[in-house]
């Protein structure tokens, strides 16, 4: 008994062994072909980074694990523990290096400035920055990086499929991507072509916690053996991605890490910048609501039959499909049929179109709680429709609105984030990114929390200030007719 007893146990901690895991986190949202949904079977993941982290699990002798997390959080969750590695396209930077080490390389890539075939005045990235204009790319890359630091304009996507539709919508005038991403979304386009040659060689590296040594030497060995090996090779020129840049990987002794300094003046008027965005954004979009909820009010209750249904159809729509389903839809779908909006446009309409929905139940609510006598006491003082309801049915309706509407506006402050999938910078968006850079996420999130209660406190302040002056005023004209 003992004799089994010992052998099941040696099974079980070589089953144990045999069922090692390295466990890689990258971002599947952000497209090809790093790592994204197969077409074929949207469930399997594909990209030359599954490949090579399946190669690299392979020279381990252990499995492959792919966590998808958000690019955003891709260091802080490795930090976390979340996976082993992070392999997604990651760059080696000063402000990562604080917090986490590199492996060795495994690719070179080069930055590629893209524009329109017409273009004519763009053949650098300095004529960017002496025309002023904005130049497109992904959030927190080398590619943000090498702009700032030599004052280019920076429009962050978070994909790189959203910079390249808006560069052939004409919406910006210029995108700077690695080759993998520009390969892969805009050197089939006939209407893109290259501003200049490719430049900035660099290397994508992996991710590994600080302190976790025995990973990173695992890891270098893995990368140096498959890069020997030629499995790299076939790798990447299955994905078409090989180049004679790639023969550096065999050579490379230190890497360069791109030096990146955060200044906390300039984070601050960032965000500061943001949250007037933000202001601006939901007071827009709450005007847009306020106008159009009231006719989809009426016209759900009192219209005729066919109004009644359209009305229905819009309010059960917008309340029953996500802000940010509707905002991609306005953004990537209206472009289909001619209409390209620019972000922020597209941002204002489609939270206006969102929360007039919720408004037009607020209004129809408030209007069926003022009794039916109302309208007839405003009719035996032979006040006309329009009259008795602007004089006797909106005031009292007003105020058991007010407080919902207010609610709706707070929730809008917030539900402005929403725009960050359209590539708008508001608060929200400017958090995730200045935190990812400095990862100093618990004092910035302090921050920005002060930021929305400074935006929202008074507003909350306001209505309750309307609230009691509309109750005063109606207090007053009761005791008046009582007088009489």
């Amino acid at each position: 008994m003992r004799k089994l007893l010992f052998y099941l146990i040696l099974f079980t901690t070589a089953l144990t062994a045999q069922q090692q895991t390295l466990r890689w986190g990258a971002d599947g949202s952000g497209g090809a072909p790093y790592v994204f949904a197969d077409p074929k079977n949207p469930s399997q993941y594909i990209g030359y980074e599954k490949d090579i982290a399946v190669a690299l699990a392979e020279q381990l002798h252990v499995k492959e694990e792919y966590v998808p997390t958000d690019w955003d959080g891709l260091v802080a969750s490795l930090q976390r523990k979340e996976f082993d590695i992070i392999l997604n396209g990651l760059e080696p930077t000063s402000d990562r290096e604080r917090v986490i080490q590199f492996s060795k390389p495994y690719y070179v890539y080069q930055m590629i400035l893209t524009v329109q075939k017409n273009e004519s005045e763009i053949k650098s990235l300095q004529d960017c920055k002496k025309l002023g204009i904005e130049v497109g790319t992904l959030v927190n890359t080398a590619m943000s990086r090498v702009m700032e630091n030599e004052g280019v304009k920076c429009k962050p996507y978070q994909d790189p499929m959203g910079a390249y539709e808006d560069l052939a919508l004409g919406r910006i005038r210029a995108v700077l991507m690695d080759d993998p991403a520009e390969m892969f979304y805009a050197r089939s386009n006939p209407e893109l072509k290259w501003a200049c040659p490719p430049f900035n060689p660099g290397f994508f590296v992996i991710g590994i916690r600080k302190g976790d040594d025995v990973t990173k030497k695992r890891v270098d060995a893995a990368i140096d053996s498959i890069v020997n090996n030629g499995k790299i090779e076939k790798i990447l020129r299955k994905w078409n991605m090989w180049s004679d840049a790639q023969l550096k990987l065999k050579q490379v002794t230190s890497i360069e890490v791109i030096k990146k300094s955060f200044n906390w003046t300039e984070g601050m008027l960032r965000l500061l910048h943001a949250a007037v965005i933000t202001v601006l954004l939901a007071i827009g979009a709450m005007f847009i609501a306020v106008v159009l909820g009231l006719p989809l009010s009426f016209g759900q209750t009192k219209g005729p039959k066919i109004v009644r249904i359209l009305c229905t159809v819009y309010i059960e729509f917008f309340r029953g499909t996500p802000v940010i389903v509707q905002l991609l839809f306005l953004y990537f779908g209206l472009p289909v049929i001619g209409i390209a909006l620019p972000g922020w446009l597209t941002a204002l309409v489609g939270l206006g179109l969102n929360y007039a929905a919720y408004e037009s139940q607020i209004y129809r609510s408030a209007f069926d709680a003022v009794p039916l006598r109302q309208w007839d006491v405003a009719y035996s003082l032979g006040m006309r429709p329009m009259l008795a309801f602007r004089r006797i049915i909106f005031p009292q309706a007003i105020r058991t609105a007010l407080p919902p509407m207010t609610n709706d506006f707070v929730s809008l402050f917030k539900d402005t984030s929403a725009a960050f999938a359209i590539a708008v910078w508001e608060l929200a968006t400017a958090y995730r990114e200045i935190a990812n850079a400095t990862q100093s996420y618990l004092l910035l999130g302090a921050i920005v929390s002060l930021f929305y209660l400074a935006m929202s406190l008074p507003l909350a302040q306001l209505a309750k200030k309307l609230e009691s002056k509309m109750k005063r005023q109606s207090n007053t004209r009761e005791v008046s007719k009582g007088w009489q």
